[in-house]
């Protein structure tokens, strides 16, 4: 439930899947009393996970969820990689469909993949295995390519292999990479950027993705033809909708569902949060909009403050 400009973690896997239009179950488990509740505005089964016994252990406890599903494949994306992108998960997905291999591993080449699991592949390329880093001898660690945790798998192959997955390991644990070594053989797609492989384990891991996910999103904008004087200080959520030719100076937080129409301007040091601004509008500096439609042409003072939900 920590947040990415403005979004819990879980929202970034859960708009994904949603996405791709696919049936959606939540594995909840160590602060479900916080996750839970806001998963209830998505159109997702859950299921509890107490103990969490590994990967594997997860999949077994949505095995119920799963077979009432309609779905011949299952997709699986970690809760805590916001990073993942949709034309990554899309490839992936068609690697798979080409491969007749009943598994689709999407990996990464890490500068320094410690900690992750290692992707070992036979002399035609293929993936064969996935030893965790715990397990892995000094060769395997020598690897750089790493599983990220996001699969494509039939799912009858998945619901019969994850009943054969043994915790003899060096976690005890139930690891769903084993299932791995059932198939002939996964399929693979490396995403171009390491960095989509990223998990949230620290402060300074959520800072940094945050940071890759601000440049994502302010590029895509500024393609778009909206114009910023310091891409870097500006924090934008990706639910916002910003028209052309809008003009965002230094330290501005667009946050929440906001619009923003063609031909604003927004001055420095300005808070803007589920708002709609009407175009040809100047909001001078040091302002705080909240729930609050502002009309067009509008200018409004510097250190202006509005919180439609607290007008009576």
């Amino acid at each position: 439930m920590h947040e990415i400009l403005g979004l819990p973690l879980i929202w970034y896997p859960v708009r994904l899947a949603m996405k791709l239009g696919a049936a959606a179950v939540c594995v909840v488990g160590h602060g479900r009393e916080i996750v839970s509740p806001y998963l209830e505005q998505f159109p997702v089964a859950q299921v509890v996970q107490d103990p969490p016994l590994g990967t594997g252990h997860a999949v077994l406890m949505a095995r119920g969820a799963l077979e009432k599903i309609d779905a011949k494949d299952v997709v699986i994306l970690p809760g805590d990689m916001p990073l993942v992108e949709y034309s990554s998960l899309r490839s992936l997905i068609e690697a798979y469909r080409a491969s007749h291999s009943p598994i689709g591993v999407l990996t990464a080449r890490m500068p320094d993949p410690s900690g992750y699991g290692r992707i070992v592949r036979d002399w035609e390329n293929r993936v064969t295995a996935i030893v965790e880093h715990n397990d892995a001898d000094e060769a395997h660690r020598k690897i750089d390519e790493i599983n990220t945790g996001v699969y494509i798998i039939d799912k009858s192959f998945l619901l019969s292999a994850v009943d054969r997955l043994s915790p003899d390991n060096a976690k005890q644990e139930f690891y769903l990479t084993d299932i791995v070594r059932m198939a002939r053989f996964a399929a693979s797609y490396q995403a171009p950027d390491y960095r989509e492989a990223h998990g949230i384990n620290s402060r300074h891991q959520l800072s940094e993705a945050a940071a890759v996910m601000q440049h994502r999103v302010n590029r895509a904008f500024m393609d778009d033809g909206v114009t910023f004087v310091d891409p870097g200080s500006v924090w934008i959520s990706p639910l916002a909708r910003i028209g052309q030719d809008v003009e965002i100076w230094p330290h501005v937080y667009i946050l929440g569902e906001c619009t923003i129409d063609s031909g604003v301007r927004i001055m420095p040091n300005t808070w803007i949060r589920n708002s709609c601004i009407g175009a040809r509008s100047i909001i001078r500096h040091g302002s705080m909009i909240e729930n609050t439609t502002i009309s067009p042409d509008t200018d409004l003072p510097a250190h202006s403050m509005i919180d439609g939900s607290r007008q009576s």
